[in-house]
C-alpha cells in the first residue's frame, strides 16, 4: 500500500473480482434499456397519475416517437431543446431523440426567457419540445432563435381518465391552447408526422444530452454528456446495489432536466426493469409518496430528506431498499437526525448519501448498507477514481489529507457546450496521464476509502487584516460555528466592507428554531471570539427557518448575498 487513493484504491475491497474486471456495457441508452427488457414487456413501466404503461406500451410509444422526429425534420447529432418535466410524454421523446442519434437539451422552463433563449442559441435548435405552461415564455422568445417548429405537450394528457378530471377541477390544470402561430404544433399533431418507421443510432461515445450545472455560486453551463457516460452512472450503481429487483418501486420526482434525474433517477429502475412512478418534480412531500405508493427506491435531496424528518409523521418504512440523498452537502447534526427517524419508522437501510456533480453524470459515489461510513459521500463507484489534490502544487494527497477533490470516471462529461475555454479549466490531464475533472469541492478520502466533503473551494472572500489582503474561506468559519450545540446550520457568505474589503456573515438554523435569537447571537459572537480570529468573526448573525435553494436543491448562496445586503 502506497497511501494514495489513486494508487491503492481501498473502495474496490467492498466489490467483486467479476465488478472489478468486467466492462461497462457500449451501446446507447435506447439500446440498453430495450435489451435489458426484452423478457420484461409485461412489467409496468411507468406509472403516471393512474395510468399504467408496460414496457412494450412504453417501447412502442418511442418507436412511434422517433419515427414523428424523423417526419419533422430532425436527424443524427441535431439538438433538441425539451423545456418540459416529469410527464410520459417527455421520457418517450428522451428516448426516442437517442433512437435516431439526435441530442436531447434538457432546458429548465421555470427560468427566465432571456435564460432560455441564451440556452436554445446556445444549442442551435431548430425544433422545441414543451409544456403548455412554458409555450408563452417560448412564444416571447421565438422570433430571436432559429427555431422552426415547437411541440407542446401538457401535463394532463399522460394521466388516467379519473386524474384528468381531477386536475381539471380540483387542481384547476386544464390543458392550454396551443398559440395560434404556424410555428406551433401539439403533440398528437406531431405524432401524426411519422410512418411508422425510424433509423436507430449505434454509438455509445455520440453525445445523449445537455444537462445544465446548478449554479450554486454562478451561472450555469451546459455539460454534454455522451451515452457512454449515462449508462456508466447507471450501471455502476447497479453493481454496488445488492438489493435491486425487477418487483421493485422507484419514486421518479427529481426533474429530467438535471443530470441527476436523468443517469440515476431514470436510467437505474428502467435498466433494472422496475416499475417508475412519475410524479410532477417537488410536488409531493416524501411522507405522501411514502402512503401512496410504499416506493422500494426514493431519490431526493438533501433538504426533502430534512423536511421529511422534521414533519416526523408516523409511517412504516420497513419497506425501504435505498433512501438515497445526493446533489448539495449534508451536515452531520441532519445526517444522524435523518437516520434516527426513519430507523424509528423501521427502515433497514440508513440514508445513502452519495456525491457527484453534472460534469461527471451527477454521482460517482454512495453509501450503500453493506459500504457505509457515517458523515462521508459515500465509496466510489467501481470503476472510478476518486483523490484529493493540493491546492496550490496539484500534487496528490495522502489518505486523511484534505485537498481539492478530483475525479477520474467513465461518466465524465464530453466538455460544456461550446465553451472550450471553461472545459479545458475543469478538466486537467495530470502528470499520471489520467483526465481529472477538478470539482472544486474540498475534502479527503478516509482509509476504508470514503469521500468525505468538507465543502466549496471557490467560497471565500478577500479580507484586509493588518493591511494585509488575506483568504477567508466561508468553510473554515462555518466549521467551528457548527460546533455550537444551539447551531443546526451554518452558511457564512461576504459582504462588502468599507474597513477590511469583505466580511462574513452568518446565516444561522438553530436546533431550536423557537430559541431567543438575541440570546443566541450573544452566545455566537461570545464563542466566536474565543475560537475565531478577528478577520473570521462574523460581523453579523441572520437566523433563518431555512436556506433558499437553487433550481436543482442546493443552497443557494447568492441568494444568501443578496439577503445580507437587503
Amino acid at each position: 500500500m502506497t497511501g494514495y487513493p489513486s494508487i491503492d484504491r481501498p473502495w474496490l475491497k467492498f466489490y467483486t473480482e467479476k465488478a472489478i474486471k468486467t466492462p461497462l456495457p457500449e451501446c446507447t441508452i435506447y439500446e440498453r434499456i430495450t435489451n435489458c427488457n426484452a423478457d420484461n414487456l409485461d412489467r409496468i413501466a411507468l406509472n403516471y397519475y393512474g395510468n399504467n404503461y408496460t414496457y412494450k406500451a412504453f417501447f412502442e410509444a418511442i418507436d412511434q416517437a422517433a419515427s414523428a422526429l424523423e417526419g419533422l425534420g430532425v436527424r443524427q447529432n441535431d439538438i433538441v431543446t425539451v423545456c418540459m418535466i416529469n410527464t410520459p410524454e417527455t421520457i418517450v421523446l428522451m428516448f426516442a431523440l437517442n433512437k435516431i442519434g439526435a441530442i436531447a437539451n434538457m432546458v429548465y422552463g421555470a427560468d427566465a426567457p432571456a435564460e432560455i433563449k441564451r440556452n436554445i442559441n446556445n444549442a442551435g435548435s431548430s425544433y422545441v419540445f414543451v409544456l403548455d405552461i412554458f409555450q408563452e415564455k417560448i412564444l416571447s422568445i421565438i422570433s430571436d432563435t432559429q427555431v422552426q417548429k415547437v411541440i407542446v405537450a401538457n401535463l394532463v394528457q399522460g394521466m388516467s381518465l379519473a386524474s384528468r378530471i381531477g386536475a381539471v377541477v380540483l387542481k384547476k390544470t386544464k390543458p392550454l391552447p396551443v398559440p395560434n402561430d404556424g410555428r406551433f404544433m401539439s403533440w398528437k399533431q406531431f405524432l401524426k408526422l411519422g410512418n411508422g418507421k425510424s433509423s436507430t443510432s449505434h454509438d455509445p461515445e455520440a453525445p445523449a444530452f445537455i444537462t445544465y450545472t446548478g449554479g450554486t455560486t454562478g451561472g450555469s453551463k451546459g455539460v454534454l454528456l455522451s451515452n457512454k457516460a449515462v449508462i456508466a452512472v447507471a450501471q455502476q450503481y447497479i453493481i454496488g446495489e445488492r438489493d435491486l429487483s425487477r418487483k421493485s418501486k422507484w419514486i421518479q420526482v427529481l426533474p429530467l432536466f438535471i443530470a441527476y434525474g436523468v443517469t440515476c433517477s431514470l436510467m437505474i429502475p428502467l435498466t433494472v426493469g422496475m416499475t417508475l412512478i412519475v410524479r410532477i418534480p417537488m410536488a409531493d412531500s416524501i411522507a405522501r409518496l411514502c402512503k401512496k405508493f410504499k416506493p422500494n427506491h426514493v431519490m431526493y435531496g438533501p433538504a426533502f430528506w430534512e423536511a421529511f424528518a422534521d414533519d416526523n409523521e408516523e409511517l412504516d418504512l420497513s419497506y425501504f431498499i435505498s433512501p438515497i440523498s445526493g446533489g448539495d452537502t449534508l451536515s452531520e447534526k441532519v445526517e444522524m437526525k435523518i437516520n434516527a427517524y426513519i430507523e424509528k419508522c423501521g427502515s433497514p437501510y440508513k440514508l445513502m448519501n452519495g456525491y457527484g456533480m453534472t460534469e461527471v453524470g451527477a454521482a460517482v459515489s454512495v453509501n450503500y448498507r453493506h459500504a457505509y461510513e457515517f458523515g462521508s459521500v459515500g465509496a466510489p463507484f467501481v470503476k472510478d477514481i476518486v483523490s484529493a489534490f493540493d491546492v496550490e502544487t496539484g500534487e496528490e494527497l495522502p489518505i486523511g489529507q484534505e485537498g481539492e477533490i478530483c475525479i477520474n470516471a467513465p461518466s465524465t462529461m464530453i466538455g460544456y457546450l461550446n465553451d472550450p475555454e471553461e472545459t479545458d479549466n475543469i478538466l486537467r490531464r495530470h502528470k499520471d496521464g489520467l483526465l481529472w475533472v477538478h470539482s472544486g469541492d474540498l475534502g479527503y478520502i478516509s482509509e476504508n476509502g470514503f469521500i468525505h466533503i468538507s465543502g466549496r473551494l471557490k467560497r471565500y472572500m478577500l479580507c484586509i487584516a493588518n493591511g494585509v489582503q488575506k483568504k477567508v474561506f466561508s468553510l473554515d468559519i462555518e466549521k467551528v460555528l457548527l460546533k455550537h450545540p444551539e447551531v443546526e446550520k451554518c452558511a457564512v457568505v461576504p459582504i462588502d466592507d468599507k474597513t477590511v474589503n469583505q466580511a462574513p456573515v452568518a446565516f444561522i438554523v438553530l436546533s431550536d428554531l423557537n430559541a431567543d435569537q438575541s440570546a443566541a447571537e450573544a452566545a455566537l459572537s461570545e464563542y466566536a471570539e474565543q475560537n475565531l480570529e478577528p478577520v473570521c468573526r462574523p460581523r453579523k448573525y441572520f437566523f433563518v427557518p431555512k436556506y433558499p435553494l437553487t433550481k436543482v436543491g442546493k443552497v443557494d448562496y447568492r441568494a444568501l448575498e443578496r439577503m445580507a445586503v437587503e
